[in-house]
């Protein structure tokens, strides 16, 4: 067999680089983003010159000089993304064996079609430009089509410790061969391709497996809101129709004493109330019964808690929802900023405004209230959990989207508020 040369040195820097940066680039940053254009910058340029530098020591100490370009990379990976040390670990790992595995076919392709050109020949320049652009956007395709929990993939010590232990094993296998004092072949090359290739196949699993766990603990998270909600309206309505009871048993009473007593100021203290329950059924008579049982329940909340709310809601364009969707999209809001709103201590500055109504061949449903602290938006545009209330808007935004509408939520002026336009049905609008 013909000994073949081994992969340069620097064809291994820049696969690791690409490997790094393909899984650290959707992950939140610890800095700003110059910073970490610099020190992005710094860390490919010392790992390049590091494993350059160390590309022709004995073999005693190549492993030694392996796991400090791993240090070099893990350091990068913990100093510049918002992550736990174990979870920058794993995402090492996944990114180490990936590099191992980009470097490997490229240069078995290279020995393969020309294995006297050494690595800093055009053509052998042309081919790693052609397999890392395959290979890699093949990867970062994968990554992006596949469904991605909204907020931070959240990864277990157990699982980073598993990535971290499959990596190293994987490593250790594939390089093995290279330990003997023989000369280097095409099957050597052949097997070090293989094994990378399964466990890059093997750490993709476990991560699709962490994905798929994440996206069902947000379903879960989702379906325990438009329950919570649910249960909520079915208790207020049942609440509502005492109260309205108990309102039509004061106003018989209110006829009884006025035909029993008949002096002026009496008759005038009678009327006023009166005119006070009057007000109270034309509030919350909005043309849609769910929507007029959870504005009333909220405006009893807010009386309790001393918040101003007023609503001008026109609950008819409200129809073509579901019941569990109009408790979704009002109540998760409400609930928002009522707890919200407990935590301003200055009693004049506790204001709610809902507003619901046609525009444009669309229903607004506008909520806004007094909030002086800046609310801390994340890369989906929602809130971090409990920046604003405690209640996850995330299913707000998903009931929206079914029927083709979006939810857009802002901090301004010392406002949140929550805009939900949603495309009336043709049959709803005639």
């Amino acid at each position: 067999m013909t000994a073949l040369p081994n992969i340069p040195r620097l064809y291994t820097a820049l696969a690791e680089c690409m490997a790094i940066l393909l899984y650290a680039w959707p992950l939140p940053r610890r800095f700003g983003k110059r910073p970490t254009i610099v020190l992005t910058g710094g860390w490919a340029v010392a790992l390049s010159i590091f494993l350059h530098a160390t590309g022709g020591v004995p073999l005693a100490w190549w492993i030694p000089c392996m796991a400090a370009a791993i240090g070099l990379s893990y350091l990068y990976l913990w100093a510049s993304r918002d992550i736990r040390w174990l979870e920058a670990g794993y995402v090492c790992a996944r990114a180490f064996i990936l590099a191992e595995l980009a470097a490997s076919v490229e240069w078995q392709l290279h020995c393969a079609l020309f294995p006297h050109r050494g690595g800093g020949d055009g053509l052998a320049l042309l081919l790693l430009v052609v397999v890392d652009g395959v290979l890699y956007g093949t990867v970062l395709w994968l990554e992006r089509r596949r469904p991605s929990p909204t907020g931070k993939l959240t990864v277990s010590n157990k699982a980073a410790l598993v990535a971290v232990v499959m990596a190293a094993m994987v490593f250790a296998v594939s390089n093995l061969l290279f330990l003997d004092d023989g000369e280097v072949n095409m099957s050597i090359y052949y097997i070090r391709t293989l094994v990378d290739f399964c466990g890059v196949l093997i750490l993709t699993i476990q991560h699709d497996q962490l994905r798929e766990s994440a996206l069902h603990s947000e379903l879960e998270a989702m379906d325990e809101v438009l329950h919570r909600q649910y249960e909520q309206y079915k208790r207020s309505k049942e609440g509502i129709k005492l109260i309205n009871s108990r309102y039509h048993e004061l106003k018989i009473q209110i006829a009884n004493i006025r035909a029993e007593r008949d002096q002026a100021k009496q008759d005038a203290a009678l009327a006023r109330m009166e005119s006070g329950i009057r007000q109270y059924e034309a509030e919350n008579k909005t043309g849609n019964p769910v929507l007029d049982t959870l504005l009333t329940a909220k405006s009893m909340e807010c009386q309790e808690q001393g918040i101003n709310m007023t609503s001008v809601a026109d609950g008819q364009w409200l129809g073509f929802l579901s019941t569990r969707e109009i408790c979704t999209l009002v109540g998760v809001p409400l609930d928002n900023a009522v707890e919200s709103l407990t935590a301003e201590p200055d009693p004049e500055k506790r204001l709610l405004r809902v507003a619901i109504y046609a525009q444009s061949g669309c229903v607004m449903l506008r909520f806004e209230n007094y909030c002086a602290a800046p609310v801390a938006l994340g890369p989906d545009g929602l809130p971090v959990r409990s920046a604003h209330g405690g209640y996850d808007l995330r299913g707000v935004q998903a009931a929206a989207r079914q029927h083709g509408g979006t939810m857009t939520v802002k901090w301004e002026n010392s406002w949140f508020t929550v805009r939900i336009l949603l495309p009336i049905p043709e049959k709803e609008s005639m």
